[in-house]
């Protein structure tokens, strides 16, 4: 194993999470919450003291095998939620570093699971590191990186094999690193037009850049106890429901409508089955649901976004489904 090489791999990514820090500090800085400088000035500080000290020279043997891709891939994973669990320990918002940890996993992982009872009781500043974590990891963490740092297909095929899951890996360009920054333009895209169209219905900034994380994640955290239902609002339903669809759909087929490649875009079997699956379980839950609510709009909104935060794993809500009739909780 090229342990060199795996550390200097390891550096860049703790240069980068020390940068990514840097945005929930200036969070906090707007909101006045000067209290939490030291929970993300210490960690970034440390990240980057050691992203320096591992990656400031590189090594003579730049080669990475298969091993070296595994090892780095769950090396990063381990120590990104370590280091990324501690804005959370020292600002005493999550005092036991094991609650932090799985909070932080699962913001990596995009799992959305949470030991929070209380989520509105968090800073800003927390809360916004919380849920950025969801937008990290919802492209990888290794995807990110290649994007970003110049590395040879040879060595990048490695880290993507250990990264993907499946059992195989695909480019969309001839570089694994251009597919990288394709797909990360297309994210960003999309992350801004959900943010945009937000604000626009009347959601304020930050909780707009909140539910847009968790929606382009497909991880679900929110900065409110009942979630999306929080606001009662169909225009936030509809914007967010459409948006956990279209960040569930496989962003190469995106690339090929960017390429007017239409006909491999929408005669995609995986996409005709998903939106299939989509379109036949918000109808007929749509039709199960009916006598619950005023009117057929009101079913279908409702219908459509729980399908939809369901398929993609979001976990946002807008109703409590477990009061729905059988079928619908079946199909759900």
């Amino acid at each position: 194993m090229n342990y060199r090489m795996v550390a200097f791999v390891l550096g860049r990514i703790f240069a980068i999470e020390a940068g990514l820090m840097l945005f929930p500090l200036i969070c906090a800085m707007l909101y006045g919450e000067w209290y939490l400088l030291p929970a993300f000035l210490l960690p970034a500080a440390l990240l980057a003291v050691l992203g320096f000290i591992t990656s400031h020279k590189t090594p003579k043997n730049t080669t990475i095998f298969a091993r070296d891709g595994l090892a780095i891939v769950a090396l990063v994973w381990v120590l990104m939620s370590a280091f990324g669990a501690l804005p959370f320990v020292i600002s005493g918002e999550i005092p036991s570093f094991i609650d932090a940890f799985f909070e932080t996993v699962s913001g990596f992982t995009t799992t959305g699971s949470t030991i929070l009872t209380d989520v509105e009781a968090l800073s800003h500043g927390t809360l916004y590191w919380r849920s950025f974590s969801h937008w990290v990891g919802g492209m990888g963490v290794l995807v990110f990186a290649m994007a970003v740092l110049p590395m040879t297909d040879g060595r990048a095929m490695h880290l993507m094999r250990a990264e993907i899951p499946g059992p195989t890996v695909g480019k969309i360009s001839s570089k694994l690193s251009d597919s990288a920054k394709i797909l990360y333009a297309i994210y960003f895209a999309m992350t801004f037009i959900e943010v945009v169209l937000l604000c626009a219905g009347g959601m304020p900034l930050f909780d707009s850049l909140i539910h847009t994380f968790g929606t382009a994640g497909t991880g679900g955290f929110s900065n409110k106890a009942l979630s999306v239902g929080a606001y009662n609002n169909p225009y936030f339903e509809i914007v967010i429901g459409v948006f956990m669809l279209l960040f569930g759909i496989n962003f190469n087929l995106y690339y090929f409508l960017l390429l007017r490649r239409f006909r491999d875009a929408f005669c995609s079997e995986e996409m005709l089955a998903y939106l299939g699956i989509v379109g036949f379980s918000t109808v007929t839950i749509t039709l199960n649901i009916l006598h619950l609510y005023d009117n057929v709009g009101t079913a279908l909104r409702t219908a459509f976004f729980q399908v939809s935060s369901i398929i993609t794993t979001t976990g946002y809500a807008s109703a409590d489904f477990n009061l729905w009739p059988t079928y619908s909780r079946i199909v759900i």
